[in-house]
């Protein structure tokens, strides 16, 4: 068995945009510290994604999704947001794993348990991984009977 905790998204961007639940995901990660925390790609696609959003949105040069796509197309990733995720990593040392992917499983792991798309490729890379634990502020992880949502 290994001691790795997954980090969903929810935490990460509670970490990254200082939102209500920063300090209460703070508190976690150091009470976890001495885990291995990991994560995949699916939740950093989200982190960039909603980061680079609240980023330009900040700055009023987005209003949506498809002002987003414009910007990113012309201007890319905010150096700002690429550097703050980076750091996040580096600063827990997060092992970052391949998403595991099995079409039959995930609309099973969908369906079954009423799972968001991106959600479902999570509970599945976890359970690939053999990861039991995930700190996650999500209470629909609570549905998938392998993982033990932290805190």
């Amino acid at each position: 068995m290994n001691n790795y905790v997954y980090l969903d998204t929810s935490v990460i961007l509670s970490i990254l945009l200082e939102t209500e639940k920063y300090e209460e995901a703070g508190n976690i990660l150091t009470k976890f510290q001495s885990q291995t925390f990991v994560t995949s790609g699916i939740a950093l696609n989200e982190s960039f994604y909603v980061a680079s959003f609240e980023y330009y949105k900040s700055r009023n040069r987005v209003k949506g999704k498809h002002s987003l796509r414009e910007i990113i197309g012309k201007n890319g990733y905010p150096r700002e947001v690429i550097d703050m995720i980076m750091g996040f990593i580096n600063d827990l040392n997060i092992r970052i794993l391949n998403d595991y992917f099995d079409f039959d499983e995930y609309i099973q792991i969908m369906t079954k348990y009423k799972m968001l798309p991106n959600d479902a490729q999570i509970a599945m890379t976890c359970k690939y991984y053999s990861i039991h634990d995930i700190i996650t502020f999500d209470k629909d992880f609570k549905r998938i009977p392998w993982l033990r949502v932290l805190p």
